[in-house]
């Protein structure tokens, strides 16, 4: 699915009764024609990739149609960008079959999102192409990157003095900002090393 930037509804499609996995990528693009594979910097500076979720399920849980409501409203798309597009691309014909019935169904009812009014006419049905695992940071985003920004907020409020007045004694306050500074700093080298040392994207 092109579902708009794929952090968030990744996320959320993995949260989805019956689906087993939701994986972040590249797809959308038939004629590429690149020797290597699509980077998240080739794919923001491009107008042919779409950022895709790649959602694998339990038909026995879920079915594609309820699948296919399920992305609807996780998805966060942007009108007239082909990157963060709302994009069904079913892998065989029974699920364009259904895709197909779904969105007729969805514009004939006038169905727009429950959470911001998104019309249904905005997805668009195209056929599947190749699919590039996005870089590893970007896999399970948010999860990462919420426990993180919590840490991180403690320890900038530490390093700033922000409990200094309730450690009674000031050399030991002084101990506590020194060491939350040089975590802050490592945390932050960390995530700039972790672009480059998880940037493998993979065709799937």
């Amino acid at each position: 699915f092109g579902m708009g930037c794929f952090w968030a509804p990744a996320e959320s499609m993995r949260k989805v009764p019956g689906v087993t996995n939701a994986v972040a990528g590249y797809t959308g693009y038939p004629d590429y024609a690149g020797s290597g594979t699509p980077s998240y910097e080739s794919v923001c500076y491009s107008r042919n990739w779409v950022e895709g979720v790649r959602v694998t399920y339990d038909d026995d849980v879920i079915s594609y149609p309820q699948l296919l409501d399920a992305f609807f409203e996780a998805q966060e798309p942007k009108v007239g960008s082909r990157q963060y597009a709302s994009v069904i691309f079913p892998s065989t014909e029974g699920q364009r079959s259904e895709a197909e019935q779904w969105l007729r169904d969805g514009v004939e009812a006038s169905r727009t999102r429950e959470k911001d009014g998104v019309p249904v006419q905005m997805t668009q049905i195209e056929p599947e192409s190749a699919f590039y695992m996005a870089e590893g940071y970007h896999q399970n985003y948010w999860e990462k990157w919420r426990i993180r920004y919590g840490i991180g907020a403690v320890l900038l409020v530490v390093s700033s003095g922000g409990i200094s007045s309730f450690i009674p004694d000031p050399s030991m306050a002084h101990q506590l900002e020194t060491i939350a500074n040089g975590v802050v700093t490592a945390g932050c080298a960390g995530a700039i090393l972790e672009r480059f040392l998880d940037s493998k994207v993979v065709k799937l």
